[in-house]
């Protein structure tokens, strides 16, 4: 460029301007035309002003990538905000359902008062039919002082006075002559007809008015000396379960020296109180027993409200049926022999407080039976044999008794009067056949009634209408006349009358009575009756099945009766209820039922009968859990046992035809037992749905339950099997027990496993047992093969 002197420079600055304009450079992946110059000078920079578009691109870049994160951090914002309305919104459902958990609680609260008003006003209900039973006494009485009075008035008669007068002063009558005329046609033939009735009246107003006035005397002159302080103590000892013998030996002190002056020719006013009321001053007057059993609350109270507490302290006594270990048959025996009623005092002490709702009377024959076994033994060389075989025997003849009267308790407290009147209208129709129905149904109201007060602890009411049902069905000579058992039973003392009629087997049936009833032959009148009265023409269907088959269990004859009251409903408000009423119960034949069920208890006696030591047990064992895994051990052992029990004392002492009445009712009672005992719904829904059903349907839903295929089982570990030395005893009940927990643990974990898996667990277990038994170092075999036992175990039902 040498030469160039003018327009070089200007031109080299436009050159250099020109390929700047059109410089291509590459940033972010995007090509861009730049006006960015290739060389460096900043002085051409200067003065051009040549700041580059690209700074400018990326600021704005920079910019637009900042208002993103703005944006993400305000969605982001947005989020938590949402999150926290969400969790809001969840603590305000939670507060509601807080609030509708606490209005069911309320709800319930107020199901709970309206139940307990509900009892209280039953309680007045049967506090106002006492008042009329004894404003009816009242009557009674009245009427006869006015047949007295009558009979006094007609005494001024000249044919009766002169008579009267010669009895007064105890010397033969000295009849004027004037009127020997008039005494053979007497001028007052309806006095002379009425004589005799009158003396009768005379004598039984004036007893009937002193027994009302003077129960003491009443119950101290039939129960003699020694069941009136045994029926004390009992009461004593039910209501005051903290309290030693010797704080109660006082108080029968007290009340034995009670009883005498109330017999006395001038009884105190006192003995005109009513019992109940007597028994409560008399406990609540000793600052220490009201202290020491908590009665204090009690004793604040007057009259009903008193009787209540009192009542509603002993229902809260905790209950154990069992007997406490006793001492040897030889220390038994001493102090037998040394001092008889005081041994039997302190049984009946202690047993009636560990009883607290028994009946007096049935302690008082528990006690008896006994001293029973203590006289038979006790004079045996071989004294403790004897006494360990007979207690045994003792023993389950408690049980059965208690929990006899216990079910009945519990289907009171949940079916009510009508199952109750329907089980005893059968009982005792089975065991008096020659009884009326008419006969029959008043004895059974009565029975009937005397049950709330026997299963609410009010044992004073419980004795006192028990001894009024028994005397008034004892009196009743046109039913004793064809009733040789209940005429036996009548022969006992007051004590023991009416356990004697509960027990009493079935007279035989009245000549002329139908093999089978049937209830076509009648259908016309039987739904008359059933229109106007269902109860009664319903008791009328009961009672002839009943008189016709002692040899059936009430739960059969009631379901059969349920069947026939549907086709009743259904039946007899239609034009051909006879052809309707005979479809409805084709299929539904007593005697068929009658049969079935009777051959099936046979299998089982079979069963039973055919297994050696106690293998039926574990079989039960293994049955119940398979139906409800979710009970524990101890419920389903306590299960398994009743079971057996039943079935052995059934299949052992009942004849073949009266199997079914023996085993379907002592096994409705265990599971009345067993709902009461345990809550269902804990256990699973089948049992709870079962124990729901109605009283007749109980056992045979449970007999219906399939094994629980849905329990999630735990893992078997040997650490929950105690398996050691103690397995090499001889005691039988230890054995029966560790063997029992095996089969819990192995078929609660599979429900379904089959029979040969049992087996051959069974004999794994023996072998293990033989072996260990027979090393030097038992604990150390036990410890080294229980653990393998086990895991072959869980191997073998994996299969």
């Amino acid at each position: 460029m040498v030469g160039y002197h003018g327009d070089s420079l200007e031109t080299y600055y436009l050159v250099r301007w020109w390929v700047s304009m059109w410089t291509v450079w590459r940033h972010n992946g995007q090509w861009t035309l730049s006006f960015r110059p290739l060389f460096t000078d900043r002085s051409l920079c200067a003065k051009t002003s040549c700041e580059t578009q690209s700074q400018v691109q990326m600021k704005e870049r920079q910019r637009e990538r900042e208002r993103e994160r703005e944006r993400e951090r305000e969605v982001g914002r947005e989020r938590e905000r949402e999150r926290e309305r969400e969790v809001g919104r969840e603590r305000e459902r939670e507060r509601e359902r807080e609030r509708e958990r606490e209005r069911e609680r309320e709800r319930e609260r107020e199901r709970e008062r309206e139940r307990e008003r509900e009892r209280e006003r039953e309680r007045e209900r049967e506090r106002e039919r006492e008042r009329e039973r004894e404003r009816e006494r009242e009557r009674e009485r009245e009427r006869g002082q006015l047949m007295i009075d009558r009979f006094h008035n007609s005494i001024k008669e000249p044919c009766i006075s002169p008579f009267l007068g010669s009895i007064a002063r105890s010397r033969p009558p000295s009849i004027p002559p004037s009127l020997h005329p008039s005494l053979r046609p007497c001028a007052c033939p309806f006095i002379m007809q009425w004589l005799s009735v009158c003396s009768l009246l005379v004598l039984l107003s004036v007893s009937a008015r002193s027994q009302a006035q003077n129960q003491i005397c009443t119950i101290f002159t039939e129960a003699k000396e020694d069941g009136f302080k045994s029926l004390i103590l009992v009461g004593l000892a039910q209501n005051l379960p903290d309290s030693t013998l010797g704080d109660l030996v006082p108080l029968i002190a007290e009340a034995l020296a009670m009883g005498v002056k109330c017999c006395s020719d001038t009884p105190p006013e006192d003995c005109d109180r009513d019992v109940a009321d007597l028994f409560q001053s008399a406990v609540c007057s000793s600052e220490t027993l009201v202290e020491k059993n908590h009665l204090k609350m009690c004793c604040e109270k007057t009259a009903a409200e008193r009787t209540h507490c009192f009542l509603d302290h002993k229902a809260k006594i905790p209950r154990d049926l069992s007997l406490k270990a006793e001492l040897p048959a030889a220390d038994q025996c001493e102090d037998f022999k040394k001092d008889h009623k005081a041994f039997v005092g302190r049984f009946i002490f202690k047993f009636s407080k560990s009883n607290t709702m028994l009946q007096p009377h049935v302690i008082l024959a528990i006690a008896k039976a006994y001293g029973e076994v203590l006289t038979s033994c006790c004079g045996e060389a071989e004294a403790q044999t004897c006494f360990d075989t007979k207690k045994a025997t003792f023993q389950r003849a408690v049980g059965k008794r208690v929990t006899e009267l216990r079910a009945l308790c519990i289907v009171h407290k949940k079916y009510g009067d009508r199952v109750v009147k329907a089980k005893k209208l059968i009982q005792y129709s089975q065991k008096m056949p020659q009884a009326s129905f008419q006969e029959m149904g008043g004895m059974v109201d009565k029975i009937v009634a005397t049950v709330a007060p026997c299963c609410s602890g009010d044992m004073v009411t419980c004795m006192k209408e028990r001894k009024a049902l028994v005397d008034e069905v004892c009196a009743d000579k046109s039913v004793l006349s064809r009733a040789a058992g209940l005429s036996a039973c009548c022969k006992e003392d007051a004590v023991h009358r009416g356990s004697c009629v509960e027990a009493m087997k079935p007279d035989s049936k009245p000549d002329g009575l139908s093999e089978h009833y049937d209830v076509h032959a009648d259908i016309a009148a039987v739904c008359q009756t059933f229109t106007k009265t269902p109860d009664v023409a319903m008791g009328k269907l009961v009672y002839e099945i009943s008189v016709r088959h002692p040899e059936s269990s009430q739960q059969v004859i009631l379901r059969f009766a349920k069947e026939a009251e549907q086709a009743l409903l259904q039946c007899c408000d239609k034009e051909d209820h006879a052809e309707c009423v005979r479809t409805a119960l084709a299929g539904s034949d007593i005697d068929k039922k009658i049969t079935d069920e009777t051959d099936y208890y046979k299998k089982m006696c079979a069963v039973e009968t055919g297994m050696n030591n106690n293998a039926f047990e574990k079989s039960m064992m293994v049955h119940y859990t398979r139906i409800m895994p979710q009970a524990s051990f101890d419920q389903l052992h306590i299960v398994s046992e009743r079971v057996h029990d039943v079935l052995h004392d059934c299949c052992k002492d009942e004849p073949g035809h009266f199997i079914l009445p023996c085993a379907e009712e002592k096994l409705t009672d265990a599971i009345d037992a067993t709902c009461e005992d345990y809550d269902p719904s804990s256990i699973n829904p089948r049992i709870a749905h079962c124990c729901n059903q109605s009283y007749s349907m109980r056992r045979p839903c449970i007999l219906a339950i399939q094994p629980d295929t849905e329990f999630m089982p735990p893992e078997l570990d040997a650490s929950n099997f105690h398996m050691g030395p103690e397995l090499c005893t001889k005691d039988s009940k230890e054995l029966l027990l560790s063997g029992k927990k095996l089969l819990y643990g192995v078929v609660r974990h599979k429900t379904t496993i089959t029979e040969e898996q049992l087996k051959s667990i069974s004999t794994k277990y023996h072998s293990m047992k033989e072996k260990c038994c027979a090393a030097e170092d038992q604990a150390a075999c036990f410890t080294e093969e229980a653990p393998k036992l086990v895991a072959e175990s869980a191997e073998l039902v994996k299969a």
